[in-house]
């Protein structure tokens, strides 16, 4: 898995097999979609381990141009 940014968005990618169809993967996308959703609605202050988490993914970040 990983990410690019676009207009200031995080998009996430995942590399597949090639044996592996859309059908395989929607059940999983749509939970993922439920727990950033969860994810987006909550203002709590970062925790300590989701502060970490997030720096070292800007860390890891490539600017393409």
């Amino acid at each position: 898995m990983g990410s690019f940014r676009a207009h200031g968005l995080t998009v996430p990618v995942w590399d597949l097999p090639s044996a592996v169809g859309a059908e395989d993967v929607e059940k999983p996308a749509a939970e993922f979609a439920e727990r950033l959703a969860a994810a987006l609605a909550t203002d709590a202050p970062l925790t300590a381990d989701e502060r970490r988490a997030r720096g070292g993914l800007t860390n890891r970040q490539v600017t393409l141009s």
